[in-house]
């Protein structure tokens, strides 16, 4: 919901609470007229700080890889519509939980430094670096850092890790949403490292690569099975807004 949308209803509540001050007013006696209107006040206050704080929470879904032959339901957790990193996308509210610029900066710098520059491998370094790293499911977004601590991760984890360290390098992605799944797909501008056949996004005349980081020893451009029907929403979040899923285009080749 938008902020102006609860702020709308918390001014409506504000009226309704105003309008019984205003007959608890109308009563002869001065002192009942006084404690009545510092009685409403107060409960005016309350209910409407807890209507605000209440349509501040939501349940946000966490993107957990389950095999696709067994997809289960997805996992929940209770946080503010105003953490960092919360999106929303087409109905559903998302927790993303990005490193902060230059947090992975040294690892970054380390992981690419035979790349002398060509963004593709780079983003295969850095690929490969997230991809190694084992799968174990959790049921909360955990935060990039604490994945290259514990040294494992679900879906949404290793995506965060990935995008996080295409932060640093400066490498342009999107978050693709599937049911029960989060992948990247990442631009490049030096493609010699993808494969013939791979499968991408063209957004806006940028071709985006399929990049699986919870498929161990993949290349970016190699397809994860998902097609386009199955996407629930592109996400970019340096702009921090959705894509208009008409406008993205895929192909393999």
């Amino acid at each position: 919901m938008e902020l102006w949308v609860k702020i709308a209803v918390v001014l409506l509540i504000a009226f309704f609470v105003y309008r019984e001050i205003i007959k608890s007013a109308q009563k002869p006696s001065i002192q009942t007229s006084k404690a009545g209107f510092m009685s409403l006040m107060s409960i005016g206050g309350v209910v409407g700080a807890f209507t605000y704080i209440g349509m501040s929470i939501t349940w946000v879904e966490t993107r957990d890889l389950r095999p696709y032959s067994n997809p289960s339901v997805s996992s929940a957790q209770f946080v503010s519509v105003y953490d960092r990193g919360i999106i929303e996308l087409n109905g559903m509210v998302i927790k993303t939980n990005l490193a902060k610029k230059g947090e992975l900066a040294s690892l970054a710098e380390k992981l690419v430094q035979e790349c002398n520059g060509d963004d593709g491998c780079e983003a295969q370094k850095l690929f490969d670096y997230v991809s190694e790293i084992p799968y174990r499911t959790d049921y909360t977004s955990r935060n990039a850092i604490t994945v290259v601590k514990s040294h494992w991760g679900d879906c949404d984890d290793k995506s965060n890790l990935f995008a996080s360290l295409l932060n640093e390098r400066g490498i342009d992605y999107r978050f693709v949403y599937v049911p029960h799944h989060v992948f990247v797909a990442v631009h490049l501008k030096d493609t010699a490292h993808v494969p013939f056949l791979s499968a991408k996004l063209t957004i806006e005349g940028k071709d985006f690569y399929y990049a699986e980081t919870t498929a161990g020893g993949a290349k970016i451009g190699e397809f994860n099975g998902q097609f386009p029907y199955s996407f629930e929403g592109v996400y970019d979040m340096n702009r921090d807004q959705p894509e208009e899923l008409s406008n993205v285009k895929f192909s393999i080749g």
